[in-house]
Protein backbone atom coordinates (compact mmCIF):
# COMPACT_ATOMS: atom_id res chain seq x y z
CA UNK A 1 0.00 0.00 0.00
CA UNK A 2 2.80 2.41 0.93
CA UNK A 3 4.68 1.54 -2.28
CA UNK A 4 1.58 2.23 -4.36
CA UNK A 5 1.07 5.57 -2.58
CA UNK A 6 4.75 6.48 -3.08
CA UNK A 7 4.55 5.63 -6.80
CA UNK A 8 1.38 7.74 -7.16
CA UNK A 9 3.02 10.71 -5.41
CA UNK A 10 6.16 10.43 -7.57
CA UNK A 11 4.07 10.22 -10.78
CA UNK A 12 2.00 13.23 -9.75
CA UNK A 13 5.12 15.23 -8.89
CA UNK A 14 6.73 14.29 -12.19
CA UNK A 15 3.65 15.37 -14.15
CA UNK A 16 3.57 18.73 -12.32
CA UNK A 17 7.27 19.31 -13.05
CA UNK A 18 6.78 18.33 -16.71
CA UNK A 19 3.78 20.65 -17.05
CA UNK A 20 5.70 23.53 -15.48
CA UNK A 21 8.75 23.02 -17.70
CA UNK A 22 6.92 21.73 -20.77
CA UNK A 23 7.86 23.26 -24.07
CA UNK A 24 5.45 25.63 -25.80
CA UNK A 25 3.90 24.16 -28.93
CA UNK A 26 4.11 26.41 -32.00
CA UNK A 27 0.78 27.67 -33.30
CA UNK A 28 -0.27 25.29 -36.09
CA UNK A 29 -0.82 27.76 -38.91
CA UNK A 30 0.90 28.29 -42.23
CA UNK A 31 3.84 30.63 -42.49
CA UNK A 32 3.89 33.34 -45.12
CA UNK A 33 1.68 36.32 -45.83
CA UNK A 34 -1.50 36.84 -43.77
CA UNK A 35 -4.26 39.40 -44.22
CA UNK A 36 -5.36 40.66 -40.81
CA UNK A 37 -8.41 42.71 -39.88
CA UNK A 38 -8.69 44.26 -36.45
CA UNK A 39 -11.37 46.20 -34.67
CA UNK A 40 -10.47 48.38 -31.71
CA UNK A 41 -13.06 49.24 -29.09
CA UNK A 42 -12.78 51.43 -26.04
CA UNK A 43 -15.31 52.14 -23.34
CA UNK A 44 -13.45 55.29 -22.38
CA UNK A 45 -13.18 58.71 -23.95
CA UNK A 46 -10.21 58.60 -26.27
CA UNK A 47 -7.66 61.39 -25.77
CA UNK A 48 -7.06 63.34 -29.00
CA UNK A 49 -3.50 62.05 -29.35
CA UNK A 50 -4.87 58.48 -29.54
CA UNK A 51 -7.67 59.25 -32.00
CA UNK A 52 -5.71 58.12 -35.10
CA UNK A 53 -4.86 54.82 -33.41
CA UNK A 54 -8.15 54.09 -31.63
CA UNK A 55 -11.09 54.03 -34.01
CA UNK A 56 -14.11 52.48 -32.38
CA UNK A 57 -16.09 50.27 -34.74
CA UNK A 58 -13.82 50.95 -37.75
CA UNK A 59 -12.01 47.81 -38.92
CA UNK A 60 -8.34 48.28 -39.80
CA UNK A 61 -6.56 45.88 -42.16
CA UNK A 62 -2.87 45.10 -42.38
CA UNK A 63 -0.63 42.35 -43.69
CA UNK A 64 1.60 40.27 -41.44
CA UNK A 65 4.58 38.22 -42.59
CA UNK A 66 4.60 35.10 -40.40
CA UNK A 67 7.92 33.27 -40.08
CA UNK A 68 8.53 29.95 -38.27
CA UNK A 69 10.04 31.76 -35.26
CA UNK A 70 6.82 33.83 -34.91
CA UNK A 71 4.72 30.72 -34.28
CA UNK A 72 5.86 30.62 -30.63
CA UNK A 73 5.31 34.31 -29.74
CA UNK A 74 2.62 36.29 -31.59
CA UNK A 75 2.46 35.49 -35.28
CA UNK A 76 -0.04 38.19 -36.15
CA UNK A 77 1.36 41.24 -34.43
CA UNK A 78 1.19 44.27 -36.64
CA UNK A 79 4.47 44.19 -38.58
CA UNK A 80 5.02 47.92 -38.03
CA UNK A 81 5.28 47.44 -34.25
CA UNK A 82 7.80 44.61 -34.29
CA UNK A 83 10.78 46.82 -33.48
CA UNK A 84 9.01 48.62 -30.63
CA UNK A 85 7.20 45.69 -29.00
CA UNK A 86 8.29 42.57 -27.19
CA UNK A 87 6.00 39.54 -27.13
CA UNK A 88 6.06 36.44 -24.94
CA UNK A 89 3.88 33.33 -25.17
CA UNK A 90 2.50 32.44 -21.75
CA UNK A 91 1.08 29.14 -23.01
CA UNK A 92 0.46 27.43 -26.33
CA UNK A 93 -1.24 24.18 -27.26
CA UNK A 94 -0.79 24.51 -31.00
CA UNK A 95 -4.34 25.72 -31.62
CA UNK A 96 -4.60 28.18 -28.72
CA UNK A 97 -1.99 30.62 -27.50
CA UNK A 98 -1.96 33.10 -24.64
CA UNK A 99 0.45 36.00 -25.14
CA UNK A 100 1.57 39.13 -23.38
CA UNK A 101 3.49 42.06 -24.73
CA UNK A 102 4.98 45.42 -23.91
CA UNK A 103 5.57 48.34 -26.23
CA UNK A 104 7.31 51.68 -26.00
CA UNK A 105 6.13 54.22 -28.52
CA UNK A 106 7.00 57.85 -29.12
CA UNK A 107 5.68 60.56 -31.42
CA UNK A 108 5.80 64.36 -31.62
CA UNK A 109 3.37 64.68 -28.71
CA UNK A 110 5.15 62.42 -26.21
CA UNK A 111 5.77 58.80 -25.34
CA UNK A 112 3.57 55.88 -24.43
CA UNK A 113 4.03 52.54 -22.74
CA UNK A 114 1.64 49.71 -23.48
CA UNK A 115 0.88 46.43 -21.73
CA UNK A 116 -1.03 43.79 -23.70
CA UNK A 117 -2.51 40.43 -22.82
CA UNK A 118 -4.45 38.27 -25.22
CA UNK A 119 -5.54 34.97 -26.64
CA UNK A 120 -5.05 33.65 -30.15
CA UNK A 121 -7.01 30.77 -31.66
CA UNK A 122 -6.09 28.94 -34.87
CA UNK A 123 -9.38 27.92 -36.46
CA UNK A 124 -7.38 25.84 -38.96
CA UNK A 125 -3.99 26.26 -40.67
CA UNK A 126 -5.24 29.19 -42.80
CA UNK A 127 -7.61 31.05 -40.44
CA UNK A 128 -7.27 32.52 -36.98
CA UNK A 129 -8.74 34.98 -34.54
CA UNK A 130 -7.77 36.65 -31.33
CA UNK A 131 -8.50 39.24 -28.67
CA UNK A 132 -6.06 41.58 -26.92
CA UNK A 133 -6.65 43.71 -23.86
CA UNK A 134 -4.40 46.77 -23.98
CA UNK A 135 -3.49 49.25 -21.24
CA UNK A 136 -1.74 52.45 -22.29
CA UNK A 137 -0.03 55.21 -20.36
CA UNK A 138 0.58 58.25 -22.55
CA UNK A 139 2.36 61.12 -20.80
CA UNK A 140 0.73 60.08 -17.52
CA UNK A 141 -2.73 59.69 -19.04
CA UNK A 142 -4.09 56.12 -18.73
CA UNK A 143 -6.59 54.36 -20.95
CA UNK A 144 -7.46 50.85 -22.01
CA UNK A 145 -9.04 49.21 -25.01
CA UNK A 146 -9.69 45.85 -26.64
CA UNK A 147 -8.54 44.66 -30.05
CA UNK A 148 -10.44 41.83 -31.75
CA UNK A 149 -8.91 40.49 -34.91
CA UNK A 150 -9.22 37.83 -37.57
CA UNK A 151 -6.67 36.57 -40.03
CA UNK A 152 -6.54 34.67 -43.29
CA UNK A 153 -3.47 33.15 -44.90
CA UNK A 154 -3.01 34.50 -48.44
CA UNK A 155 0.43 33.38 -49.70
CA UNK A 156 3.37 31.14 -48.87
CA UNK A 157 5.88 33.95 -49.38
CA UNK A 158 5.98 37.55 -48.25
CA UNK A 159 6.91 40.57 -50.37
CA UNK A 160 10.62 41.45 -50.17
CA UNK A 161 9.88 44.69 -48.30
CA UNK A 162 8.25 42.70 -45.44
CA UNK A 163 11.12 40.28 -44.71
Amino acid sequence: MRKAMAVAVICLAASVVFAATGKLQPLRVKTGLWQMTQKVTSSENVPPQFAPMIRNSVPISYKSCVKPKDLIVNPWSNGSDSKKCTWTAVSSTGSDMEVQGTCSLANNEGSASMQMHGKIHALDSEHGKGTMKVSVNFNGQAMSYTVDYTGKWIAATCPANMN
